[in-house]
């Protein structure tokens, strides 16, 4: 962690960093297998379906 930024700088790039490499529920087969592939992409990696969803953080 870089020692010149302020602290809520850190703490909101910290907790947009846990929402985009948390896994979400998948609407397809209801697994909890949802992780970012790239800026907007979702892919659920047991059933392999692709979503389109908030940069971040997955709204499905």
């Amino acid at each position: 962690m870089v020692v010149g930024y302020g602290k809520k700088i850190r703490q909101a790039v910290r907790d947009v960093n846990r929402k985009a490499w948390k896994k979400y529920k998948c609407p397809s087969c209801s697994r909890t297998s949802v992780k970012r592939v790239a800026n907007g992409v979702w892919q659920c990696r047991k059933c392999s379906t692709k979503f389109a969803s908030g940069a971040f953080e997955f709204r499905g």
